[in-house]
This record gives C-alpha cells, structure tokens and sequence, in this order.
C-alpha cells in the first residue's frame, strides 16, 4: 500500500513537473482539468494554514478532489520520464485522452468516463514499469498494457467498475478480450491479467477516510482489499471457469483520500492487489508472487 508522507509544497511540484514533461510530449492540456489542479492545489498548499472557516467550507473541497486526481499523473511521470519520447508513444496517446473528462471524480457520468479509463490503463503500465528489478510495461502492447517479466509476456485489460454490480460484465468483457489476444499470441510465454479499479464501489470520491495514524490506516485499508477479495472473487472466478486457462488472475486497485491524524495531513491512499485464478499451475501463481514482490512498497 501506498501512503506518500510528502507535504503539499512537494506534491505540488511533482505534479507541476509531470505537467510540464506532458507539455513537452505534445499534449495539449488547457483548457482542462489538469490545469485545474495545478490552479486549486497552488492556492491552497500554503493558503490552508490561514484558511477563514467560510474559505475552507468553500474552498477546500476543491482541493481534496484535486489532491485525489493528481497522483495518478504524478506516478506516470515517475515510471517514464525517463524514457526517449519515441518509446512512450503509447502512454502519450492515453495521457492525450486521460486530460479530458469532468473535474471531479464524482461528477463522472458512463459517457465522460473515457478519459480517466485511459489514465487507468497509463497508470497500470506505470505501476508494472521496474525495470531495475526486472519488470517493464510493455508500451506497444495490443492489449491496454502488457508486463514483461523474465521470460513471460502478460497481456492486461483494464476497467474501471464503479458498482458490485457492473463486476461481472466488466470482467467477462475483459477476459473476452483477452481471449482473442492470447488466441494471436505464439508460444507459451503468454498469459492475461484482468484489472479492476474499485475506487468507485469503496468510495464515491466525495468522503475522506479518517483514521488516528498511519499504521492504523494500513491495516484498515489492507483489511479492506483483503474483504473485498473474500466477498467479490467468486463472480471472475464463475466467468473464468469458461475461459483460456492462460487467463491466470485478476489485478485489483483502488485509491481515495484519508486522514492521518498523527501527522495532520490529508494523504492520497492506494493499494493494488492480485487474486490469481484457482486451479492455475504452480509456474502461474509463482509469477504473479513474483510480480507483487517486486512491485512491493512502490508508488
């Protein structure tokens, strides 16, 4: 799980940064609501400590929506920026349509979600992309991101799910795809993952997860993945009954913004987790072990 103990000033220059790297790729960002937060968190990464009651009624609920929104592109730009611009052709292409959509998460309707169901995509190839410890995101990947892990090549398709009962469609369309990819693949290095975002069934967007510190906050929140598998997995594992035994898991996320009372401080906090498939072979559960070692304790 991810907790960033960075104060506002600081996540405000990341994210400024990841703009001004987006800007250079050729990504066209205002009017929009990237430049929104950059406006919102500017004011208030220093405004909040003088804030009047009547600013903060009216004000800080902007920031808080802002704060949520930012880490995403942030993260992006952490696993990337590195990269020459001709690598990251793929990721520009989803940044270029993830800059769109309503400001606030909660104002998201089925025919403005396009936007951040791309930057969900760009931010699983971000969270998969370490190449130091031997895993990268496959940037050209006919599927919405792929990881490549020793000698595996493991196609992912992404949704974002924003109720229990949308799961089951999102996950049969998802493995669907993932069907047809693997069905063009030759070899047997391949495999599929499924990846959801539940931010949405946990949160809305619009409350703030209180808790007393930040050990508090880990174990809740790691209680809270661990439910959400218990109650939910039987409704993949129903779909993945019928599919591609190279179909080996599901990869589950989601993110909201809480309270560390200990350090007062509101924080953005994420946890990703993989449920692999039952029944698969020992050499399949083995990757996606080693995948979450790897991928542990970053971004």
């Amino acid at each position: 799980m991810s907790i960033p103990t960075e104060n506002y000033e600081t996540i405000f220059k990341q994210y400024s940064a990841a703009l001004r790297w987006m800007e250079g790729l050729g990504i066209k960002l205002s009017p929009g609501r990237t430049s929104h937060y950059e406006r919102i968190i500017g004011y208030w990464k220093d405004a909040y400590k003088n804030a009047t009651a009547h600013e903060g009624q009216n004000i800080f609920p902007e920031f808080v929506s802002s704060m949520f929104e930012v880490f995403e592109f942030v993260n992006i730009h952490k696993a990337f920026n590195a990269l020459p611009n001709h690598e990251v052709k793929g990721i520009v292409e989803k940044l270029q349509k993830g800059v769109n959509g309503p400001f606030n998460a909660t104002n998201e309707t089925p025919e403005s979600s396009v936007a951040r169901n791309f930057l969900f995509e760009a931010a699983v190839a971000a969270k998969a992309h370490r190449p130091d410890r031997g895993v990268e995101a496959i940037l050209d990947a006919r599927s919405d991101t792929g990881i490549s892990i020793g000698e595996k090549k493991i196609w992912v398709e992404c949704k974002r799910v924003t109720t229990v009962e949308k799961i089951e469609s999102n996950v049969r369309k998802a493995s669907s795809q993932l069907e047809r990819i693997l069905a063009g693949e030759v070899g047997s290095g391949h495999r599929g993952l499924v990846a959801l975002d539940v931010s949405k069934i946990l949160n809305r967007g619009d409350s703030i997860f209180m808790t007393s510190n930040d050990n508090t906050l880990l174990t809740s929140v790691n209680q809270l993945m661990d439910d959400f598998i218990k109650e939910h997995s039987h409704i993949w594992e129903r779909i993945y009954e019928r599919r591609n035994r190279k179909i080996i898991g599901t990869i589950i996320k989601f993110s909201f913004m809480a309270t560390s009372e200990a350090r007062n401080l509101i924080v953005h906090t994420s946890q990703w987790a993989i449920n692999p498939r039952l029944g698969i072979a020992k050499s399949d559960e083995h990757i996606q072990r080693q995948l979450v070692a790897e991928l542990a304790n970053t971004q």
